[in-house]
């Protein structure tokens, strides 16, 4: 599937409507076919081919940081493996470097992720953040638009879906570093001889052979030859002579330890985090200025212009909110209540007077709009250059109900494409209408 796919190309042009000049052609038959304009404006770099560069390049980023976490398990094997004059290694050393660090990472990752999952976290994490901040170096450094850089990593990191993306991103890069130091251990065993021993002041005999039996009990699935009990206390310091055999046992322990307890959890904890981050990705409701898109182009007859019959509204309405397209707000309406229906720009400058005006773009602020009835005036401040809708329509029955006192007042300038379909709506659902242009 090429990319940006539709469901990108939707979130691109939500951000670019709401923080940018850009607008989505109005007459266009379907989401689709509004969508193809990001194919080819602005010229000479389409918005789409620069997302698609910070896609590529965010990619890119990503493959680095597993090379470069490879590149560490490579060189931090041999350290581990220094040897004696003896040719003896510390075996249980060895574990502690090779999946020590690993393990306390492990668990520090269940315990963030049980201690956030009952509520969202916005924190990116060191390899997030290193990630972000190189795509906006290399953004800034293209010349690419600002807007369409925040609406990547808006669309790439959203909240929501963050921390499965971390998650997904330590893991990888922890798989790497192991895999690549199981690689290593390997090169290092065909090529040397090693004796494998081990020491302690504190901890006795018999605490040894019970942690190699237990590390033992996966790898034994597998029929894989093991240190045994003689192999265990034949491995001592203080024995510097060691059998062919017992070296073969601890070298299968060792590698099959790393893949088992290292590098296999590391895959499967990787797998599943990028599952869950494309999953909440694709299920995570869509958001407010992207449903207007959709319901835009979705009932194509609600933007005709062609004028309804007269007669089927009282004469008298249709009187009120044709002459409400020549009125002229009084200065008296600024000190009323306002509030803002589906509004992604800037409030109009006309409203500075204004103390505060309600916006109502979720769900949840309509409806606690629908929820506070009153009788004092209250004007609904609407975007001419956006289409009502099937929902808007019932808002708008609904808000007549709660507030007696409503004014639609419908935000244009010499460009607006709807201004008809809104004053159709006002006259159609009963509510005053009237104009508020633009200040150029």
């Amino acid at each position: 599937m090429t990319f940006p796919t539709q469901g990108a190309k939707l979130t691109l042009a939500a951000w670019l409507e709401t923080h940018s000049d850009f607008r989505l052609p109005a007459h266009a038959s379907d989401v689709k076919t509004a969508l193809m304009t990001l194919d080819t404006s602005p010229s000479p770099v389409s918005y789409s081919a620069q997302f698609a560069t910070l896609k590529r390049y965010f990619n890119r980023a990503v493959l680095v940081l597993m090379v470069c976490c490879a590149l560490l398990g490579f060189m931090a094997v041999p350290s581990a493996f220094a040897m004696n004059q003896a040719n003896q290694v510390n075996i249980f050393w060895l574990f502690l470097v090779l999946l020590g660090f690993h393990g306390l990472n492990v668990i520090v990752w269940l315990i963030t992720m049980v201690a956030t999952s009952k509520r969202p976290s916005d924190s990116k994490g060191v390899l997030l953040t290193l990630l972000i901040f190189l795509n906006k170096k290399i953004s800034k450094y293209s010349h690419f638009n600002d807007a369409v850089s925040a609406a990547y990593l808006h669309w790439q990191c959203p909240p929501h879906s963050n921390k499965w993306l971390i998650s997904s991103l330590s893991h990888g890069a922890w798989g790497c570093y192991l895999l690549a130091g199981w690689v290593m251990t390997l090169l290092l065993l065909l090529t040397n001889q090693v004796n494998f021993a081990w020491e302690t002041t504190l901890l006795s005999d018999a605490a040894f052979i019970q942690l190699t039996q237990t590390l033992s009990v996966i790898p034994q699935w597998f029929g894989i030859a093991l240190p045994n009990q003689l192999d265990i206390l034949a491995s001592r310091v203080d024995l510097i002579q060691q059998s062919a055999s017992t070296r073969q046992h601890w070298a299968n322990f060792l590698l099959a330890s790393i893949l088992i307890y290292g590098v296999l959890p590391r895959l499967i904890f990787t797998l599943i985090c990028v599952a869950l981050y494309q999953i909440t990705r694709k299920t995570h409701p869509l958001s407010t200025q992207e449903q207007i898109i959709q319901n835009r182009y979705r009932q194509p007859e609600q933007q005709s212009r062609l004028v309804l019959d007269a007669d089927a509204y009282p004469k008298t309405l249709g009187t009120h909110n044709t002459n409400a397209k020549n009125d002229v707000l009084s200065d008296q309406a600024f000190s009323q209540q306002w509030a803002l229906f589906e509004w992604s720009g800037e409030k109009p400058s006309q409203l500075q007077p204004v103390g505060s005006a309600v916006m109502l773009n979720s769900r949840e602020e309509q409806a606690r709009f629908l929820a506070s009835p009153s009788h004092e005036a209250m004007f609904l401040l609407v975007d001419a250059n956006q289409s009502p809708d099937r929902g808007t329509r019932r808002f708008l029955n609904q808000a007549r109900a709660v507030h007696s006192a409503l004014t639609l007042v419908i935000y244009q300038d010499t460009n607006s494409q709807f201004h008809d379909d809104w004053y159709r709506l006002a006259r159609e659902t009963n509510i005053p209408s009237n104009t508020l242009p633009k200040e150029e």
